[in-house]
This record gives structure tokens, C-alpha cells and sequence, in this order.
């Protein structure tokens, strides 16, 4: 192409106006405070590595074509990052227990900004009595004065009732206090020991009881709904905005939908249910009271008895024991329905074990009949679970998990989490409560700011057209919700004393193409800018959908802005 030249004028000591000539395209000329720019020329050169200034969920091929990555699954649920933005919805899927517990979720960040966690995760005691810091605000259990005193997490205390226990003074929890506070605390009770393995019954503290059935005003921490821990409540008035909790479903039934808005990508979620279950302790059937407080060799010496139970997905954080100790604690076939016949450690077919299809390895089932075949209705996506293994990791710290996550193959931007209700794992079946996650994530391009434009803007001049032409294709394996989305700035750039840097929020022009076109001409004038992009949007894309963008053309032309 021949070489085409643009003129922009500036100003340099002693106020001569001078001109320099950059490539650009011939035109006639307009007036001095403008510049020469041409619509039907292409500003936009070859896709390259410099041609952008984001590239999210899209790779750029050695053929100088964007391509919509496909969706990373998450792998457990003891790390949630999701890969990237995206719009989510909830939808709960299954109640076995008939308990209607509250699901919700807390950012990792967050508790790190709250000093519950040090830079590596870990979980902080800095008052050093032994419980750590994050379940002694769950449960409001720090002493209301001395060294050992933390913030209350709530506006006023329910119960001053305090008890000593190992040399350490602690509040005893509100929400395992009937409403006239009466003490709950008794020393030395004789019980067997919740860690795996034979152990002579061991004498431990317990404190808390369980919750009546008519609770009246007790069992409350008096925050914004009385049986959930003001920690894992929203910010609000009524938990004096201590609260850190994200909710999903709050004392809500199986059927129900939420939309979680968009969550942000890279940022860590721990996901957490609240159970009304009454407390047991009888390890060997699988049931212990949560433990506040271990020695060294992991021997409970704290126990609570308390009808509101918090498991996390991060199994290090539950307060629970295994009593078990088998590694792993669980592997079950996603795609198989679990039958009460089936035994997990000799899994057989005529049980109702199901054969994974890449290993032919029997494993029994996960989810109930009646939750595989709701999942396969169009309110939850047609979702059919593939044949796949799924497993439930130990904790590394002797705590029980109760989380299984599935993401199956075939479609992982919808991903399952179930959980076991139970302390101590009860019958590890994880599938008494079951909520299923479909991600929206869009892959996304922004080009850098196009050559040529003024690199010191004139107020006095400003694109007022712009033209886009686009090559790209959707592919065979997209459906309807398949789309690719164009849309064009001028003020990519924010321009102050002569120095110029990215908006992060331009005013974005939606292209509207005529049908079977691949070129629009969009008018700009309503926000006049110098500094020229454009962005493209690709939804719907899955393993099957993904689409590409093989080049886009742009041009545009300055006008002199009325004054």
C-alpha cells in the first residue's frame, strides 16, 4: 500500500506551530485544528501479541487468529478460583436431610484482611489460647475482657456467661444457650476419643447444648437471622458490619435459584453450609461433637455440643474430626446414581456400582435418582453427569471434609458442590445437600489505542465516525446462546499535561451489524474523543463452541467540535 501521511499540529517554545508527519491516510484537507484521517482506511493492522491491550479467555494462534479458550474446570473444592469473571447462578438442586440449610461464601481476601489467616492460608490464634481466631468469632468465644479479649462480632452480647477450660477463659456461645443463658459448660466428660484408630475414652471438656425444638428467643447470637453466625452473615446494622458472609441460599428449600452476579476471577471463594443438626458424639458411627481446641497429638481437649453447625469446603477450616482417618476419604462415580447396597470399599455392579469410562474402575454412585434427574431438566441445563471419578481428599490436619465438588468434562462451567451434613462424616455419602453453579464467563479482547491519533489531544477536534469491519466465525458445535459482540471507544486514553494513560472505563459504542453484514459504520460524535479502540465479546462458548476472529478493520475521521 502506498504510504499515506497524517498531520497533527503542535505547539513547542515560543508558541510556533509547527507540523509533523506520521503514516496515515491521504485525504483533503480539513481545517488546522484537525486531522487528516480517512473512514474507509484500516487503522487496525494484523492481529500480534502488541495489537492488544487485554486478552482474557482467548488465545491468539500462530495464524494471527483469535480463538475463545475453552472453560478451565476447577478441580476441588478445597481451591475455588474461577478462572476468570463471570456471571454465576446457584441453583439448589437437593435436600436429602429435609434440614433446608443456608449456603454461602466467603473470599479468602477477605479473611486475610481480617487477620484470620497469615500470607500462606493458614489459620491465625494471635490471642493464643488455643481455639483459632476464625472459630472463636464464629461462635463469639473470646473472653469480653482481659489480654485475651477480642471484638465482639454482633452489637450486644445475649449472654455474659463466661467458663475456664484448660487455664484459658472463654464466653461460652450464645448460640448453643437456651434464652435464659443458663451455663453449659461441664469438665471431664468421659468420652471416646474422635481421632481414627483404638483409644481409651479420654475425659474432655465439652461446652454448648443442643437446640429445642420451640427455641423461642435462645440459641442466637441476635444478629440479622437468629441460628446463623454473625461472622457468616452479610455486613449489616445488626451484626455491627462484622459480618463477612456472601449468602446463596439462606433457610431456603431445594428448587430455588439465585444469581450471584458477576465473581471475580482469580479471587478465592470458600464455600460454607449451616446444618440444624443436634450434636452426637459416637465415633464409631461416624458422628463426634466439634472440636474448639487440640493438643499437639491431636487429642480433642475442648468439644462443643451445638445444634448449628458450620462446614466449610475448606476441609482444614471444619471443626469436626475424621474418626475415620481412610484415605481418600471418598471416590464416587459422578455420572452414577448411589444406591444404600453399594459399599465404597469394595464398590461391585450388582451393588449399583457404575464402571468410569476412561478406567473401567467400578465405583459407586454419587447423587440420588431423584437429583440426577432433576439435573437433566432444562431449569439446570440439560446437565447430564458423565461416567467420571470424582474423589474427596484428607484434610492434612485431621479435620473432616464435607465437601465433594463435580465438574464434568464435557461441560465445567457448570459444576456441582454436595456436601455431608453430618459431624464426623456420618455416612459419607456427600450428597445430603446438592447445589449446582453455571458459570457465564465471556472470552474478551481490547486492542491497544490505534495509530495513528494526536499524542497531544486537541479539545477542538474529535472522531465523530467510526467503521468496523470484521472477519470471524462461530464455529459447527455452537448453539443459539453463541455470540460475538463488537463494540468501539474514543476515549481509550485519559490525556492530562501532555501525558496520557489507560481508561479502564471508556465509553463503549455497541456495533450494530445490518443482517448478513460484516461492516457497520457507527456514529461517535456523542462523546467526542482522539484516542481510538474497540472490544469484541464472545458468549456461550463451551468445549464444543469456540469461536474465532480471523481480523477486524477499523477507521475513522476527526471533525471540528462545535464550540
Amino acid at each position: 500500500m502506498r504510504p499515506r501521511f497524517l498531520h497533527i499540529p503542535y505547539l513547542v517554545a515560543g508558541s510556533v506551530l509547527l507540523s509533523m508527519a506520521l503514516p496515515g491516510p491521504a485525504s483533503a484537507a480539513l481545517p488546522l485544528s484537525c486531522y487528516d484521517t480517512d473512514l474507509e482506511a484500516d487503522y487496525e493492522p494484523p492481529f500480534s501479541a502488541e495489537s492488544f491491550q487485554f486478552l482474557e479467555q482467548m488465545a491468539l494462534t500462530p495464524q494471527q487468529t483469535l480463538v475463545a479458550n475453552p472453560h478451565l474446570a476447577l478441580t476441588s473444592a478445597e481451591y475455588i478460583v474461577l478462572p476468570v469473571s463471570q456471571r454465576v447462578t446457584a441453583t439448589y438442586v437437593h435436600d436429602a436431610s429435609g434440614t433446608s440449610p443456608s449456603l454461602g461464601y466467603l473470599y479468602v481476601d477477605d479473611l486475610k484482611s481480617r487477620g484470620y489467616l497469615d500470607v500462606n492460608g493458614n489459620l491465625l490464634d494471635l490471642n493464643g489460647n488455643g481455639i483459632t481466631d476464625l472459630h472463636e468469632d464464629l461462635y463469639n468465644l473470646a473472653p469480653p475482657t482481659g489480654s485475651q479479649a477480642r471484638p465482639y462480632v454482633g452489637t450486644t452480647r445475649r449472654c455474659s456467661r463466661t467458663f475456664t477450660s484448660g487455664g484459658f477463659t472463654y464466653s461460652q456461645p450464645e448460640l448453643a444457650l437456651n434464652e435464659s443463658c443458663t451455663s453449659a459448660f461441664t469438665s471431664g466428660v468421659l468420652l471416646q476419643d474422635a481421632r481414627p484408630g483404638s483409644h481409651p475414652n479420654v475425659r474432655i471438656d465439652v461446652v454448648g447444648s443442643n437446640t429445642p425444638a420451640l427455641p423461642r428467643t435462645g440459641y442466637s447470637d441476635n444478629g440479622l437471622f437468629a441460628r446463623i453466625p454473625n461472622l457468616l452473615e452479610p455486613a449489616h446494622a445488626a451484626n455491627n458490619n462484622r459480618g463477612l458472609g456472601h449468602p446463596v441460599f439462606f433457610l431456603a428449600d431445594d428448587g430455588q435459584t439465585a444469581d450471584l452476579g458477576t465473581l471475580p476471577g482469580g479471587r478465592e471463594l470458600v464455600f460454607f453450609l449451616i446444618v440444624a443438626n443436634d450434636s452426637v458424639h459416637l465415633p464409631y458411627e461416624g458422628r463426634v461433637y466439634p472440636c474448639l481446641r487440640k493438643a499437639a497429638n491431636g487429642q480433642c481437649t475442648l468439644h462443643l455440643k451445638t445444634s448449628t453447625s458450620v462446614f466449610f469446603s475448606k476441609s482444614k477450616w471444619n471443626l469436626d474430626q475424621d474418626p475415620v482417618g481412610q484415605m481418600p476419604v471418598a471416590t464416587r462415580n459422578i455420572g452414577c446414581a448411589s444406591s444404600e447396597y453399594c459399599d465404597p470399599w469394595a464398590p461391585h455392579p450388582l451393588d449399583g456400582a457404575c464402571a468410569v469410562a476412561s478406567t473401567g474402575q467400578n465405583l459407586c454412585g454419587w447423587l440420588e435418582d431423584e437429583a440426577l434427574a432433576r439435573l437433566g431438566t432444562a431449569p439446570y441445563g440439560n446437565t447430564s453427569l458423565p461416567m467420571e471419578a470424582s474423589t474427596v481428599a484428607v484434610s492434612g490436619n485431621g479435620n473432616m471434609p464435607h465437601v465433594s465438588l463435580g465438574a464434568p468434562s464435557s461441560t465445567p462451567q457448570n459444576w456441582l458442590l454436595a456436601f455431608e451434613e453430618l459431624t464426623g462424616g456420618g455416612d459419607r455419602d456427600f450428597n445430603d445437600a446438592v447445589f449446582q453453579f453455571r458459570g457465564e464467563a465471556s472470552s474478551e479482547v481490547r486492542s491497544r489505542v490505534l495509530f495513528p491519533s494526536p499524542i497531544s489531544p486537541d479539545p477542538a477536534c474529535a472522531i465523530s465516525h467510526m467503521r468496523l469491519h470484521k472477519d470471524d466465525v462461530l464455529g459447527a458445535g455452537c448453539d443459539s446462546s453463541a455470540a460475538i459482540s463488537y463494540a468501539v471507544a474514543t476515549d481509550c486514553h485519559v490525556c492530562t499535561s501532555g501525558s496520557c494513560s489507560i481508561n479502564f472505563t471508556p465509553t463503549w459504542h455497541p456495533v450494530t451489524f445490518a443482517a448478513g453484514a460484516q461492516e457497520a459504520i457507527i456514529d461517535v460524535s456523542s462523546t467526542p474523543g482522539s484516542k481510538p479502540c474497540w472490544m469484541a465479546r464472545m458468549s456461550g462458548i463451551s468445549q464444543a463452541c469456540l469461536p474465532s476472529i480471523s481480523n477486524v478493520d477499523v477507521g475513522y475521521v476527526f471533525v471540528p467540535v462545535s464550540p
